[in-house]
């Protein structure tokens, strides 16, 4: 098993209660944190956006399309508590995770492996996998009747989130090797009990008082945020 690598995701959590900031860092090498890069925000950003838009057009087997699905953007503040999490080693939700403008959701997983790094690049996140894997819970999923098994892929396309900021950290723990720990915190809140990840039916932004997106078929955008955050101000 020297070279098995494995993938865990974490349960998305919603609602934010009181908690501390305590680390689990003890006897782990930490081999990188810090902010993600202009291009690494990028692919976090354009892969919600494209499976999102899939949804939005109709295209995700089993799934209606979404009229109010808006497009996703950058979000420094989210970004900062996500990376303060994940700098702390912590692999359980970050109950200590609030801003004024609106509740915060959190989709984690972790992967790790006994393989020694073959190069510099294997220290490097790989969001769209992690993505993905939230995303394919849909095999899962039914409008019918929602299961708790599903809850990083309704946040992923719940429909009026768009804010997303993810951190990263990569480290080495002796229990099981080389980790990678993924957090990507999103506002305004998923999952939100009583309610469907989104209205039903062809796209119509005008509708809700929104643009069409730019970037992204399907899309509504309300138009007033740089899609990389303030840190990274040109797109494309």
């Amino acid at each position: 098993m020297d070279a098995a690598i494995w993938n865990v995701i974490l349960l998305v959590a919603v609602f934010c209660i009181f908690g501390t900031q305590a680390g689990g860092c003890s006897g782990f090498k930490m081999l990188r944190k810090g902010e993600l890069s202009c291009t690494e925000k990028k692919i976090i950003v354009d892969e919600h956006n494209r499976l999102r838009s899939a949804i939005a057009m109709g295209t995700v087997s089993g799934q209606p399309a979404a009229s109010n699905m808006m497009e996703m953007v950058w979000d420094d503040e989210l970004a900062y508590l996500a990376q303060r999490w994940a700098n702390l080693c912590n692999e359980y939700h970050d109950s200590d995770r609030t801003v004024g403008r609106f509740t915060i959701g959190q989709n984690l997983a972790l992967s790790w492996t006994t393989r020694n790094p073959s190069s510099s690049f294997d220290a490097d996140p790989d969001f769209v996998h992690q993505i993905n894997n939230w995303f394919n819970e849909v095999r899962r999923y039914n409008p019918n009747s929602i299961n708790s098994g599903t809850g990083h892929f309704t946040q992923v396309i719940w429909g009026n989130t768009y804010a997303v900021g993810c951190g990263y950290s990569y480290y080495w723990d002796p229990r099981r090797g080389y980790t990678k720990n993924y957090v990507c915190n999103y506002g305004p809140s998923g999952n939100v009990l009583g309610y469907q990840p989104y209205r039903t039916g062809k796209p119509s932004c005008a509708n809700y008082g929104m643009n069409w997106s730019r970037l992204y078929s399907g899309l509504c955008s309300k138009g007033f945020y740089h899609p990389l955050g303030a840190h990274c101000t040109t797109y494309g």
